[in-house]
């Protein structure tokens, strides 16, 4: 199911083609013929050995004078699995249409599994850049991908305009030297506060004061992936995953016929295999909103969906409060449905864009080699750190955008045009989606063509032109959000800010993580937002599966527990952004509670057509 990148990239191979590639790499279980698993010197095999007594590596392993066979999982810092399938499967639970028509309503039972959904606890990732002192430190219960184009759109918008609005300020300071200058951050009706700058004469350089700045790292990109925000791009998350999680290296990781992990396989994953994964996981079909089918029940949902906004001025709400919507915003909107999935770059030169053109995919002959042996991953974490934002495909391209307007919105500046006039020709700047910097395949999320650069026309999903329609999406990738015109703004019920917020001592870290960018680290108590779109499907909740229910999940945000709840929940969480929030639901009655509750519980994951509940 392999194809070469440089074919994308000439527009030589559909969408379809590249999608059932993906999905193949998404559900296909690695095997060591494959690059699976280290080889006994690679970067982890210490691990394994502190781990595993009863193994080679170990100095027990001959005591009896048998050497028994190497494990190869390692199962803390990643080699814990075969597939990405393995921990996004499942879509949850339901009741059976003449169960629930009962009263009282028969019991759910599990819906078939299907790629993308989320993960039960005994999938759990366990991370720890500092073994064996702790022995644990991050753990992450794997989420649902669905809809994840639409998220990674919606970010490169906003981090798009944030950088835009810097940009602006630069200017400013320029133009005011040694003086101090602020302009407010925001972007789709989203604060993230102030930033500062201040233009130095002496070193003629622009000095920023992040002091104000919420919800976003200082290098303003929003990184929408993972529980606390790490990643700002799928493409660069899934090459690093497959490394972390089954030591199958790409090359856009680790080199072109390099063999890092020491297994004798090298080329693991081409450029063309982690473009292709890529583009199937953002075109999973984006979670849905299942109504009941009778009065009472769509009344409570919708008193549900009142409380979850803060618009049920009857429940006793503190006035002028959004409740959950405050950061679980409902409905962002994408200004241009477009996702790009960059091309991999080369090893140590990002401005280079790699090619499959002449190498073997993959080798076990050619990795055998002493000098294929080059150590480039020292230690495999769970998302692969660039030197330098500069380095991100989203703030390269912006940055290139951003530079054609420089000059203009320079002028304007000195002409004493409005702070509006210049942001607005900023903001048009970053939309320029026919300035490349990095490119892509540019894929529109609701009629799924595609194009492999702006010069080449759209084609469809199966090669032809865009309206031919004549053979149907596949599954996975059905039905695509409701929208007006295919070009046109697009509403996205993410149900999240995509911000970055304090979550208080209960949900706590112990210590910060990595991002994409090696100088940019989450600290403990902050988490992203989580998208809520399918969230009653994707239990166990929270980052580290410890809420098995919505309610534990909602007490666990903070507040101020009830000390009738004491017993039931003996955990005071107080101390986080959300205490406001969790306090007016306990404030709340038991009957909203419950309407709340059965809002969160309309968003559901979507089954694949036809499938059935299996008992």
């Amino acid at each position: 199911m392999t194809i070469q990148q440089q074919d994308v990239m000439s527009g030589g191979v559909p969408l379809r083609r590249i999608l059932e590639s993906g999905a193949h790499f998404f559900s296909y279980p690695y095997f060591p013929q494959d690059g699976w698993g280290e080889g006994a010197d690679g970067p982890r095999a210490w691990q394994r050995k502190a781990l595993y007594p009863n193994s080679p590596f170990s100095p027990y392993a001959t005591a009896d004078g048998g050497v028994p066979p190497p494990i190869p999982f390692l199962r803390l810092n990643g080699i814990d699995s075969q597939s990405c399938y393995e921990c996004h499967t499942s879509i949850g639970a339901t009741v059976q249409p003449d169960l629930a028509a009962a009263t009282p309503p028969g019991p759910a039972t599990r819906t078939q599994p299907a790629i993308g959904g989320a993960a039960g606890i005994g999938n759990n990732a366990f991370i720890n850049s500092q073994f064996p002192n702790p022995l644990t430190q991050l753990i992450r219960n794997p989420p649902h991908v669905f809809g994840t184009g639409y998220t990674q759109a919606l970010a490169n918008e906003i981090t798009g305009l944030l950088l835009g609005q810097q940009a602006h300020l630069a200017d400013l300071a320029r133009y005011t030297p040694d003086k101090a200058v602020t302009l407010p951050l925001s972007a789709k009706n989203l604060s993230f506060g102030w930033l500062g700058a201040r233009y130095d004469s002496k070193s003629q350089a622009v000095v920023y004061d992040y002091g104000r700045l919420t919800g976003v790292a200082q290098d303003l990109v929003v990184r929408p992936f993972q529980w606390k925000g790490i990643a700002s791009s799928v493409r660069h998350f899934a090459a690093a995953a497959t490394q972390f999680h089954f030591s199958m290296e790409a090359v856009e990781v680790v080199g072109e016929n390099n063999d890092n992990d020491g297994d004798g396989v090298i080329n693991e994953l081409s450029y063309g295999n982690i473009g292709a994964l890529t583009s199937f996981v953002a075109l999973t079909r984006p979670p849905v909103v299942e109504t009941p089918a009778d009065q009472t029940g769509k009344a409570r949902l919708a008193r549900g969906a009142a409380i979850f906004a803060g618009t049920a001025t009857d429940a006793g709400l503190p006035a002028g409060s959004a409740m959950c919507a405050s950061c679980h915003v409902p409905v962002q909107t994408l200004d241009r449905p477009v996702v790009t999935i960059e091309w991999g770059t080369v090893l140590d030169h990002p401005d280079r864009v790699g090619s499959d053109a002449g190498i073997a995919l993959p080798s076990r002959d050619a990795g055998r080699g002493a000098e294929a042996r080059r150590r480039t991953v020292a230690a495999p974490t769970l998302v692969n750190p660039l030197p330098g934002t500069d380095h991100l495909p989203v703030v390269r391209e912006t940055r290139a955008r951003l530079a054609k307007a420089a000059a203009g919105a320079g002028e304007a500046i000195r002409q004493g045009a409005p702070d509006t006039a210049v942001a607005a020709l900023y903001a048009r700047a970053v939309a320029d989606a026919d300035t490349v910097a990095v490119g892509g395949l540019e894929i529109n999320l609701n009629t799924l063509a595609s194009r492999a650069s702006p010069s080449m026309p759209w084609r469809g999903l199966d090669g032809g032109k865009p309206d031919d329609t004549t053979t149907p999406p596949p599954a996975y990738a059905r039905a695509r959000l409701p929208h007006d015109t295919p070009d046109g703004p697009l509403a996205v019920p993410l149900l999240s800010d995509l911000r970055l917020h304090d979550m208080g001592p209960c949900l706590a870290d112990i210590a910060p993580q990595g991002t994409d960018v090696a100088a940019i680290a989450v600290p403990p108590q902050q988490f992203l937002t989580r998208p809520l779109w399918g969230v009653a499907d994707s239990w166990p909740y929270l980052h580290d599966g410890r809420a098995l229910d919505l309610v534990q999940a909602i007490r666990f945000h903070g507040g101020t527990r009830p000390d009738g709840l004491a017993a039931e929940f003996p955990y005071q969480c107080a101390g986080s952004e959300a205490d406001p929030v969790i306090n007016a639901f306990y404030a709340l009655g038991h009957d909203d509670q419950q309407a709340l509750i059965a809002y969160l519980s309309s968003l559901r994951l979507p089954p694949l057509p036809g499938a059935v509940v299996p008992f």
